[in-house]
């Protein structure tokens, strides 16, 4: 099985943390790496996964064609387990 990577966006604003993301994302891609990328997103204040975790999900949701899968709080609920596919489209902050 191979190994995953991760990033840890706590202490990020929304657009930070999503450009940050997709730049690590397309970083591992680009490297040939092909298991999983966890995203550390933090709990949030409600125990369930804050505002970076809604984001992060939306975005998923709408670049569904360049992920395998997801599993958002996989074994812990502030962190998204991503499988990738190919490169997202790049975004600015």
């Amino acid at each position: 099985m191979a190994k995953s990577r991760s990033i840890d966006l706590h202490g990020c604003i929304v657009p930070e943390a999503i450009a940050q993301f997709v730049a690590f994302y397309n970083q591992c891609v680009r490297s040939g790496h092909i298991g999983p990328i966890e995203v550390v997103h933090g709990y949030g204040s409600s125990g369930k996964g804050g505002v970076i975790k809604a984001a992060l999900l939306e975005y998923l949701e709408a670049n569904a064609d360049c992920i395998r899968g997801y599993v958002p709080g996989a074994g812990n609920p502030g962190m998204t387990r991503i499988h990738p596919k190919r490169l997202l489209p790049d975004c600015l902050p």
